[in-house]
């Protein structure tokens, strides 16, 4: 069949027309599906956002070994604010511990949750205030403490004292003695007593180089304390500075430490009564001379002793400073009191 020029032309610009909307089609037909599947993305999206919205997603790299301890220590502490949560809430509600309204108030016994905690300190953020309010308190509290051990021979015997006297007291332990004397610390602890940190080594030249070797010996004591009971969640919240938080010729890197240990929600304490043992008192007789010198004019008293293996004056003076101070109508605290 035989076309002419203009039906030629026809034939082509139909031809062309039809092409055209082939096109159309086909780019129509791309952004369709191009628009299906963007909805499917923000749809999965909001469905994972909505069903996860608690949950927090932490992406670690396989081979970074410090990211990923960072990371663990983080899911480690949400598991541990959640579990409190939960403990605290099912305590209220068999009203076996008080419920506080407004600061951090002192218990006058160990709750029936810490017994079945061991004794466990609690995170206290007012915790560092309450100590220094201890200093200014009228009320008659002694709060008994000891430096240096734990020792092979003289805190057994301290301990003894303690339970026959029906007192507890808080114990000031070196990284160094605890991982000789493991099993002594332990005891104390399974006894009630408070189990604080006093450093690692006890050597001044190392422990006060800078900020960052003070805060080095709390760390390594503290982990000193979580091997011998057997418990890595142990944190006592409690430091004592060796030869105390200020003064003498430390003074500068002891105050950057008070300030790095109070960042960390580490309160400190020293004492505002002793017995004199570790500054030349060597009998008993001068001890407890020394004892009622020191609390002359007190309420509240945090009273210092030590009980390394050459403090045997410590042991003979305890039953009579213990008895002195009942006499007296004192009564006796740890610092479970506040932690």
């Amino acid at each position: 069949m035989l076309y002419g020029m203009e039906d030629y032309e026809y034939n082509e610009f139909s031809l062309m027309k039809k092409n055209k909307l082939n096109i159309k089609k086909v780019v129509l037909l791309i952004v369709v599906i191009l628009a299906c599947v963007g909805l499917g993305i923000l749809g999965f999206s909001i469905s994972y956002n909505a069903t996860d919205s608690n949950t927090k997603v932490y992406s670690v790299d396989e081979n970074n070994e410090v990211q990923k301890e960072q990371i663990a220590t983080v899911l480690k502490e949400e598991n541990q604010k959640e579990e409190e949560k939960t403990l605290i809430a099912k305590s209220e509600k068999q009203n076996e511990l008080p419920v506080y309204e407004g600061n951090h108030e002192q218990l006058p016994v160990h709750s029936i949750e810490k017994i079945k905690t061991q004794f466990i300190p609690q995170f206290n953020e007012n915790g560092h205030n309450e100590i220094k309010n201890i200093y200014y308190s009228d009320e008659k509290v002694v709060y008994l403490t000891f430096d240096d051990g734990p020792s092979k021979t003289i805190t057994p015997q301290v301990l003894d004292i303690l339970k026959e006297q029906d007192v507890k007291a808080t114990f000031f332990v070196l990284g160094a003695r605890v991982d000789l004397y493991p099993e002594t610390l332990k005891r104390a602890f399974d006894e009630g007593h408070y189990i604080a940190n006093h450093g690692y080594s006890h050597k001044y030249s190392q422990i006060y180089e800078s900020k960052d070797t003070v805060f080095q010996e709390y760390v390594e004591c503290e982990n000193s304390i979580r091997n011998a009971l057997n418990n890595p969640d142990y944190n006592s919240y409690l430091f004592r500075f060796p030869g105390g938080s200020s003064g003498g010729r430390y003074e500068k890197i002891k105050a950057q430490a008070r300030e790095h240990f109070q960042n960390y929600g580490i309160a400190y304490t020293n004492w505002n009564c002793l017995t004199g043992d570790a500054e030349g008192n060597e009998t008993k007789e001068e001890c407890i001379q020394e004892v009622i010198d020191t609390k002359a004019g007190r309420g509240s008293l945090v009273l210092l002793m030590h009980d390394a293996n050459d403090k045997p004056q410590t042991v003979e003076a305890l039953p009579e400073i213990i008895q002195m101070l009942k006499a007296e109508g004192y009564t006796f605290k740890t610092f479970y009191e506040i932690f």
